[in-house]
């Protein structure tokens, strides 16, 4: 199985990579079967997501390094966690890429091909405030740092009902293919300032956060 990074040394935590290219006929076998989780990828009846669901969860098992059985779930907001162990996780996929992260805290993690389409919605989770410090010259690449950052941010708060123009602010940040910045989820009383770390991987952007 093509894992092509794993960091391990991220802050109280780990994180891998999985390029999709086996078929996923030939990996069912590698995962211990519940009858929920048997409904759960019937109902993800197309190929892709289909496939998603599946190498994402054989990541995670490889991760555990373990043979007993994973009960994953998911609590009332959607956001998945793991019943039988102690670590917080995040799971993220897009494209031929499935992204997995474990910590001992509370996190946050997205992986994105980089389209050109995302100029179309940028104006849906970018501040006026923030357009400040995007350059013409790395303007698309920073669009997709916006975008991935505040959804790691936004999978991290985990109870939804978040604006992305106004509850996730990103601090000032120039483009380079990895690197770290400072990002905040405030929403009424709630108000956390958090480093985001990112990384390029070839045509993908990953961001994520834990703490």
């Amino acid at each position: 199985m093509p894992r092509i990074i794993d960091l391990k040394t991220i802050p109280d935590g780990y994180l891998s990579v999985w390029k999709i290219e086996e078929d996923a006929d030939d990996l069912k076998s590698k995962l211990q079967w519940s009858d929920e989780d048997k409904k759960r990828f019937e109902a993800h009846n197309d190929g892709e997501r289909s496939k998603h669901w599946l190498y994402s969860r054989i990541l995670l098992r490889e991760m555990l390094n373990t043979s007993r059985f994973i009960e994953l779930d998911a609590d009332a907001y959607g956001k998945p966690f793991l019943a039988n162990f102690t670590q917080k996780l995040s799971i993220s996929h897009s494209g031929d890429m499935v992204a997995v992260m474990l910590s001992q805290y509370e996190c946050g993690m997205d992986i994105q091909i980089m389209k050109p389409n995302i100029e179309r919605i940028a104006h849906k989770f970018i501040s006026e405030d923030e357009w400040k410090f995007v350059h013409e010259n790395t303007r698309f690449e920073q669009i997709y740092l916006f975008w991935c950052c505040k959804e790691a941010l936004y999978k991290y708060y985990g109870k939804k009902n978040l604006a992305f123009k106004e509850h996730l602010i990103l601090k000032p940040f120039s483009w380079q293919p990895e690197g770290v910045l400072t990002g905040i989820i405030a929403k009424d009383d709630y108000y956390k300032e958090l480093p985001v770390y990112w990384k390029t991987i070839d045509n993908y952007l990953m961001a994520w956060v834990s703490g």
